[in-house]
């Protein structure tokens, strides 16, 4: 039996930066990760670029989760200035662009390697190819697999969003051995499946659109940005930041649906006027007087949608009637909602192990003692831009911390 002060299960984010902390802080530590390689999943955020922080003042507003107001203050629990200081700590230095924060070199890979090359010259074990099996408290110790033992286990092995990255829900497996139970759990930022018969025409179709989520006839969520049309429903950073409540409501049982405005009322009558004009000219088809208010493929799926001819020659007014209609549709088109796109293609899981659950300072489980849970394998999940990373970084510093027995206020942030 290997004997350590701390194991960490999960090379991730929020595992690696823990094991920094703890190592920093003069505890004997050990992580252990199921796949070949640390850290993976930190290799395909902000696409491959990493949104390593966000600093965002209404955290209130970016968060989900059954407890929001007590996952809004563990974000802003650590002052962002002392975030920096910690990755500078590591060789980590950060680029601002557009309100998001990046490493400087604009390559995920390398807050891996550094985070993983840190872990390991501070003193931490990486024990990879570990599949993590079986937990049990004896004695005030915890047994991981009958081969290791510990005096404190810090839980950072994420959710269940993306099991090829090491995230497939079996942290709450091991937890529920130790009697400790997650929420429900959804994929989160994730693609929504619709019900829109022409989805396969408008299949790989960007565009700009506000996007507004309806739940039981009610707005429960808007926002403006680029969505992505494919064969089996909608995508894109707006719908992304929904997908969570949406998969919530559906459970539920609720009428979900998107309503998508490609167009704005400003837009409409620009168009309209400029179509009324053509029509009197004269010799224009209905795909002619609507080529260029929008994507051409988005534009034609609307138009098979509503049984239009696009090659009809209609008279003024019936051509001004049909092509009002298209854009009334493009100004906001409907879409009801069947699904998510499911926790393979999810960024993130929305629900985990519930906040009133552990102490939002050290984040040692309230009845298990000397167990700490961080990162997405609590019920805290945040849009795009990020926060999730933040949210990361937070908990797995204060958990390896405050468990090796120090203070945020220590030197190892300087």
């Amino acid at each position: 039996m290997q004997d350590y002060d701390i194991i960490i299960v999960g090379a991730g984010a929020s595992g690696l930066t823990a094991g920094i902390c703890a190592a920093r802080n003069g505890s004997d530590v050990l992580i252990l990760e199921r796949l070949s390689k640390p850290g993976k999943k930190i290799t395909v955020t902000g696409n491959g670029k990493c949104n390593i922080f966000s600093d965002r003042d209404d955290v209130e507003n970016i968060v989900n989760g059954y407890d929001k107001e007590t996952a809004a203050k563990i974000f802003k629990s650590i002052p962002f200035d002392t975030l920096i200081r910690f990755f500078e700590s590591i060789g980590i230095f950060i680029h601002e662009k557009g309100g998001y924060y990046y490493p400087v070199s604009l390559q995920a890979s390398t807050v891996r390697d550094t985070l993983v090359k840190v872990a390991l010259v501070t003193g931490c074990d990486i024990t990879c190819d570990c599949e993590v099996s079986t937990i049990r408290k004896e004695n005030d110790r915890f047994i991981i697999n009958d081969m290791f033992s510990c005096k404190k286990l810090i839980m950072s092995a994420g959710g269940k969003a993306r099991p090829d990255l090491g995230t497939d829900g079996s942290a709450f497996k091991l937890l529920g051995q130790l009697g400790v139970k997650p929420t429900k759990l959804f994929p989160a930022l994730v693609g929504l499946t619709t019900d829109f018969k022409q989805a396969k025409v408008i299949d790989g179709v960007r565009h700009y659109a506000d996007i507004h989520l309806i739940v039981g006839g009610n707005e429960v969520f808007s926002e403006h940005g680029e969505i992505i049309f494919n064969k089996k429903g909608i995508s894109g950073i707006p719908i992304m930041n929904c997908s969570g409540i949406a998969a919530r409501a559906l459970d539920e049982g609720k009428n979900v649906s998107v309503r998508v405005a490609v167009l704005s009322q400003r837009d409409r009558e620009i168009m309209l006027k400029s179509i009324w004009e053509r029509l009197i000219e004269g010799g224009y088809t209905i795909e002619d007087l609507l080529t260029g208010i929008a994507n051409r493929k988005l534009v034609y799926a609307v138009m098979l949608h509503m049984h239009i001819d696009p090659e009809k020659r209609p008279s003024v007014d019936e051509g001004f009637k049909i092509a009002g209609h298209v854009i009334d549709m493009l100004c906001g088109i409907t879409l009801h909602v069947t699904g998510t796109m499911g926790f393979e293609n999810a960024q993130v899981t929305s629900g985990g192990v519930r906040l009133d659950e552990v102490n939002p300072y050290t984040f040692e489980h309230k009845r298990v003692k000397e167990l700490y849970i961080t990162g997405e394998t609590l019920d805290a999940d945040f849009v795009c831009g990020g926060n999730n990373l933040t949210f990361a970084w937070i908990t797995g510093l204060r958990a390896g911390t405050y468990a090796a027995g120090g203070t945020i206020d220590s030197d190892i942030f300087y």
